[in-house]
């Protein structure tokens, strides 16, 4: 709550500057140039990502067998880059995003992070509810013989942002840094793995819920049309409908810190010259 109060109030103050009246690459020359009217990109990269601890409450609304939660559980991501192990292995970021000129500053992004959660091994966490008719109160370590539980193929954020830029530093040689704050939500779109005392399931992909959050970047711009940004983002997400095997249901919800590199290309847009 503390890191989205943060973010916050960087938001807040980050719209109370004023931009410049002007803005060129190089200001040592005497001559305008003409700017774009607006800037599309997109870019690609990789994350890391960390999760506060979350209770997961699980249900077969079929047979009843079990009707529990898992009290303060700890999930953790996939520390592996994965590089060739398909699409879906390593933890990737996706952005197409549109901004206005550099002197207004305001734009609109859609972005996916492939996040990935899993459901930590041999920690101690509190079981309540009830297993197989059996009542249950108590502390037990998290085996695979009694659950794995893991978004691997993707916690999957989609998200629809609202971006604010303003420029920190030009220089004459095309260089650009700026700085962009990012507040947005979406659905959860998980494929999730779960197996729950022997009954396995990772079938489809499933709106599971939504996501709100902010990200903060520092974007470098080298000549004009490719740049890297380093963004921090923190999130809220709520998941009221993971699939299980059967007709079993899962459900939870956590903050989430991430850390994300992320090379781009952006194309500028030109106003269409007149014919009068």
């Amino acid at each position: 709550m503390r890191m989205m109060f943060i973010c916050v109030l960087l938001l807040y103050s980050f719209t109370g500057y004023n931009q410049p009246t002007d803005y060129s690459f190089s200001p040592l020359s005497q001559k305008k140039e003409k700017q774009p009217v607006g800037w599309l990109y997109g870019s690609f990269g990789w994350h890391r990502i960390w999760y506060t601890r979350s209770s997961i409450h699980f249900i077969d609304n079929k047979t009843s067998n079990y009707d529990f939660s898992l009290i303060k559980a700890k999930g953790i991501d996939d520390d592996d880059l994965n590089i060739g192990q398909g699409i879906d292995a390593p933890q990737w970021s996706l952005r197409f995003g549109y901004l206005l000129n550099k002197k207004n500053g305001w734009g609109v992004e859609l972005s996916y992070d492939h996040a990935k959660y899993i459901l930590e091994q041999g920690q101690r966490v509190r079981l309540k509810g009830n297993i197989y008719g059996q009542s249950f109160d108590k502390d037990t370590i998290i085996s695979p013989d009694f659950i794995e539980y893991e978004h691997t193929d993707g916690a999957n954020y989609y998200m629809l942002n609202i971006v604010k830029r303003k420029i920190l530093y030009t220089s004459a040689k095309m260089h650009v840094l700026d700085l962009l704050v990012k507040a947005g939500a979406g659905p959860v779109i998980p494929r999730t793995e779960s197996k729950i005392m022997g009954n396995h399931y990772n079938e489809h992909y499933h709106i599971s819920g939504f996501v709100g959050g902010v990200e903060s970047s520092l974007r470098y711009e080298l000549f004009k049309k490719i740049f890297t940004e380093l963004s921090v983002k923190g999130v809220y997400a709520r998941y009221n409908d993971v699939l299980l095997w059967g007709d079993g249901r899962a459900s939870q919800h956590w903050w989430s810190l991430q850390a994300l590199f992320t090379l781009a290309y952006q194309l500028p847009l030109n106003k269409k010259n007149s014919t009068h």
